[in-house]
């Protein structure tokens, strides 16, 4: 049984839809890619996916609930990372960590977080101010909240940008754990051929007939 299903979804920019509208079933430890060209909505899908757009159109279920009735229980399961990271500059990294989970519910102790951070590689920079860390740090510090949470659902618009070579390892082995412990990932990543290799599922987005005129 499906635990995620989408029917005909699509979305907009403006009055005119971005892409063809698409239908998938995500079950435990499965993943779909999305993939595209540039501007087709990629992440304007998932944000939409994440709650955080209203879909153009069709309907999105989860464990049988339509998310146009509710979404509390979609909302308590997935974990959404954009490519803008929402790390807040005038936090330093614990700091980060701390205010996310508080927001979402999620309790730890300090030295918890503390480990999540070192094994992101930002031991050391605990105190260290967000706004001052490298495109490669920010991106660390975001993906440290899937070590701190157990979130079913995962959605992430392009994780491996900004991440050096070990980065991208370390990231495909968290991805994979999660999948192999019964998780689900929904994710772009149009410049990583291991994502796709090991993808459940790809769905490439097609220009909007009505959009291209």
């Amino acid at each position: 049984m499906s635990v995620i299903k989408a029917q005909d979804i699509s979305c907009q920019r403006g009055n005119f839809p971005l892409f063809e509208p698409v239908s998938f079933e995500l079950t435990t430890g499965q993943s779909l890619l999305l993939s595209g060209p540039n501007g087709i909505g990629k992440t304007t899908l998932l944000e939409s996916l994440a709650g955080l757009r209203g879909l153009q159109q069709g309907e999105l279920f989860f464990k049988d609930v339509n998310l146009s009735i509710s979404r509390e229980d979609w909302f308590n399961h997935s974990l959404f990372i954009g490519h803008k990271t929402g790390n807040k500059k005038e936090l330093n990294c614990l700091e980060n960590l701390q205010s996310y989970l508080q927001v979402r519910g999620v309790s730890i102790n300090e030295q918890q977080a503390e480990d999540a951070l070192a094994k992101v590689g930002l031991a050391g920079f605990e105190f260290q101010m967000a706004g001052s860390l490298s495109a490669g740090q920010k991106k660390r510090l975001a993906l440290a909240r899937l070590l701190v949470t157990d979130f079913q659902v995962w959605i992430l618009d392009e994780p491996f940008v900004n991440l050096d070579v070990d980065g991208c390892h370390w990231l495909l082995g968290v991805l994979n754990e999660h999948l192999q412990s019964g998780g689900i990932l929904i994710i772009t990543a149009h410049d990583n051929e291991s994502i796709r290799k090991t993808a459940t599922f790809e769905i490439e987005l097609k220009p909007s007939r009505e959009w291209s005129g």
